[in-house]
């Protein structure tokens, strides 16, 4: 499918928000998911003929970003994911701080968690729970059977789940 820059353009518009908030769950640094996206529609551009409709370019765009982050986080290796602090978290009359503490210290935990896992039970984990992508659409984004997906997804709730559960029991 030969795609005019307008078109080019409009797809970037359509895409880019969900790409990098993809990208960002998968790497956990903003910088690095912009820039990543930014390959993903290089990538596009570059090989726009191996896509002939909108639904194509959608997997296409998901399947090439998904790719480059399971590489940069291969050669990354682990880091601590980045914890925003929200100024005004604690300003609520209703909110218990310490409660809003404890969530906030749990949440930090379970991106630790989802954090060490393999790249490809990470990526598994948030295309299904985070992303929200069915089975087949997954195993589509990963270009691997649904057999695939399904025990990937399963190893990854198994791991985080036993680290959640050490994390608690010291705690």
């Amino acid at each position: 499918m030969e795609i005019p820059e307008q078109a080019f353009t409009q797809i970037v518009a359509s895409h880019q928000r969900a790409l990098v908030q993809l990208a960002y769950r998968l790497v956990g640094n903003l910088e690095d998911a912009k820039d990543l996206a930014q390959w993903a529609f290089a990538k596009l551009w570059l090989n726009h003929e191996r896509v002939d409709n909108e639904r194509q370019v959608f997997y296409y765009l998901r399947k090439i970003l998904v790719n480059l982050c399971i590489d940069h986080l291969r050669r990354r290796g682990k880091v601590e994911p980045e914890v925003e602090f929200e100024e005004n978290q604690f300003s609520s009359d209703d909110a218990n701080p310490l409660q809003q503490l404890e969530e906030q210290e749990l949440h930090h935990q379970l991106w630790s968690c989802i954090e060490a896992l393999k790249p490809k039970q990470k990526v598994t984990l948030i295309l299904r729970d985070l992303e929200g992508y069915s089975v087949e659409e997954t195993a589509t984004i990963l270009d691997c059977t649904k057999n695939n997906v399904l025990c990937n997804v399963h190893l990854a709730r198994e791991n985080v789940r036993r680290k959640i559960q050490q994390w608690l029991a010291i705690a």
